[in-house]
């Protein structure tokens, strides 16, 4: 696989494309600009001509708990270790900035569980629940 890892965030746009791409709905260009500008951290990965292929994101509060999101490729690169890679980038970049004992989470689906537990993430449950609801 072609393809370059770089630590900035997409244009609206692009993220969109991609985010339609990997199969997930469309939002608003002022919702993606407002979560965007509020990240703590963005990867990217681009093909070899430069199109947005794969990302993720962190959020948080930038000292006790960050949450990694967005973690998406387009359907032509999934199941090619693109995932992994992004992530096991934010994990070792977040390892520089954040303070030793800070909590990184992360809300999966099924399919999704293992991807996370490869990189030494660990199911809540039994010890604690994790709960979600919509505004």
């Amino acid at each position: 696989m072609n393809m370059h890892i770089t630590e900035e965030f997409p244009q609206s746009k692009e993220y969109m494309d991609l985010r339609l791409d990997a199969g997930l709905p469309e939002v608003e260009i002022s919702a993606i600009e407002t979560a965007l500008n509020r990240s703590l951290l963005s990867l990217l990965a681009r093909d070899s001509n430069d199109r947005l292929i794969g990302m993720g994101r962190v959020i948080g509060d930038g000292a006790f708990y960050f949450q990694l999101v967005d973690i998406m490729t387009a359907v032509s690169y999934r199941d090619q270790g693109l995932e992994d890679t992004i992530v096991s980038e934010l994990l070792a970049r977040l390892k520089k900035i954040a303070p030793s004992g800070a909590e990184v989470t992360v809300i999966t689906d099924v399919p999704g569980i293992k991807l996370y537990q490869h990189v030494g993430f660990k199911l809540l449950y039994p010890d604690r629940y994790g709960m979600a609801r919509s505004v």
